[in-house]
């Protein structure tokens, strides 16, 4: 079981990127009600995760970014295709049910800022300067985004997950972010927060 005080971190990590990245939706869904439901993180062995955010057989969408910095390493946004169709109608009205170029655009830059608000919330709280890549953006089952996502990451042992849900206009829209730094990486962020030893 994890450990109460990485677990703390991770939830409150999780509420005040959640928090930044509900504002900027917000935003870019010219101020239509948001509501966030406070979410569940949880770092999980490598085998796990992917059963974790849905089954490797659920068609996903996943945008995922190449962080540089301080910190290296992966950073996703997987959410279920029929979440994604949610977004997609409520940001530019779009019900037609497909992933056009218009629509990659479009979750592009709702990945970007999903991605950049937890970057955000943990780049403050350590210090440490965290650069994401043009987001990719890819739709298939999980398992297969879920490899493509892991293919350069330098990961041997656990996996961030921080589950997300919102409201919108009465829709419900999950997902789930993933941060996979390099294992050294990791090591930092756990060493200048001091939960290297617990």
């Amino acid at each position: 079981m994890m450990n109460e005080v990485k677990l703390d971190f991770l939830k409150e990590l999780a509420n005040i990127g959640t928090g930044h990245a509900t504002t900027a939706l917000s935003q870019m869904l010219s101020g239509r009600l948001f509501q966030l439901v406070v979410p569940d993180a949880q770092m999980l062995p490598f085998s796990q995760a992917a059963e974790y955010v849905g089954g490797s057989e659920q068609v996903v969408v996943g945008i995922f970014v190449v962080v540089s910095g301080d910190v290296k390493g992966h950073m996703a946004f997987l959410l279920p295709l029929d979440s994604a169709l949610v977004l997609l109608r409520l940001l530019i009205g779009d019900d037609s049910g497909e992933i056009d170029d218009l629509a990659r655009s479009a979750l592009q830059e709702l990945g970007n800022i999903m991605i950049t608000s937890y970057l955000n919330a943990l780049s403050k709280m350590t210090d440490l300067l965290m650069a994401p890549s043009v987001p990719g953006v890819a739709v298939d089952m999980a398992g297969a985004v879920w490899e493509s996502v892991l293919a350069g990451a330098q990961v041997t042992n656990e996996v961030t997950v921080i589950r997300t849900e919102f409201f919108a206009d009465g829709e419900s829209i999950e997902g789930n972010i993933i941060f996979l730094p390099d294992d050294d990486d990791f090591e930092k962020i756990a060493r200048l927060l001091g939960l290297e030893d617990v």
